[in-house]
């Protein structure tokens, strides 16, 4: 990761959205990259522990990175690392559990659909901003972030982007909206920005008065180097900010 941009974005960040968590870089690796390797959840009554929870260290700043053996979710594991589609045990989840698919069909079509993972790497790691090596090459950028702030991002993403569509909120797992979707977008030219924290089965693993915002590294860096310029150094950021901070 280029170091000149680590501090610009360092920089912006605190001037615009000082009481929100830093971005997190996300990336494949065969190495651990001074993140810390969490242990295993221990098998419970739901069958699985959503990587939300294992993420939990993250808004602590701590740097943390998963493999094929510490992931507690078969569905987290598959959207991350590939491999079977467990049909049996995500149709029994979604249709009977969850209720989040009418029926088989709907969730064999979802699973055809929604992108496949296609790791780089042996481990998938998470690194808050501030932690981020040279050597480091992040993928995308997560941002979790309070309603206000989620809008000001939205907005900041489309200061030199026309689209309609330009972030869009699809329909899929947790993991997937934060990072299936927004890591297929990275590997298109014109990447477009991905709203998530939308799994309803996921929420109760975040603050609830948060949202997921997941950024291609590129849209990322045209975000930051944008921001002096933007609505964020008007009145319609600043007093939305101090509405941020004293929340």
């Amino acid at each position: 990761m280029d170091m000149n941009f680590k501090q610009q974005a360092l920089e912006g960040w605190q001037k615009y959205f000082p009481t929100t968590e830093k971005p997190i870089g996300v990336f494949y690796s065969d190495e651990l990259c001074g993140a810390e390797y969490p242990a295993k959840p221990a098998d419970n009554p739901r069958g699985y522990t959503c990587i939300f929870a294992q993420l939990a260290k993250i808004h602590q700043g701590k740097a943390l990175a998963f493999d094929r053996e510490n992931i507690g979710c078969f569905g987290a594991f598959q959207t991350i690392f590939g491999g079977e589609y467990h049909e049996e045990a995500t149709v029994k989840l979604l249709c009977e559990i969850e209720r989040f698919k009418i029926n088989r069909e709907q969730t064999n079509l979802m699973h055809d659909i929604n992108p496949k993972a296609q790791p780089t790497g042996h481990y998938i790691i998470f690194k808050p901003l501030e932690l981020l090596t040279e050597s480091d090459c992040p993928e995308i950028f997560v941002v979790f972030a309070k309603p206000d702030v989620i809008s000001a991002l939205h907005t900041l993403s489309s200061f030199d982007d026309t689209r309609v569509d330009n972030v869009i909120v699809p329909f899929g797992s947790g993991c997937e909206g934060m990072l299936s979707f927004p890591m297929e977008e990275a590997r298109k030219e014109n990447p477009r920005v991905v709203l998530g924290g939308m799994d309803t089965a996921m929420r109760a693993c975040i603050k609830d008065n948060l949202q997921l915002f997941s950024m291609p590294s590129i849209r990322f860096q045209r975000m930051v180097a944008n921001m002096d310029a933007s609505f964020l150094n008007t009145y319609i950021w600043q007093g939305l900010r101090k509405r941020v901070e004293k929340q």
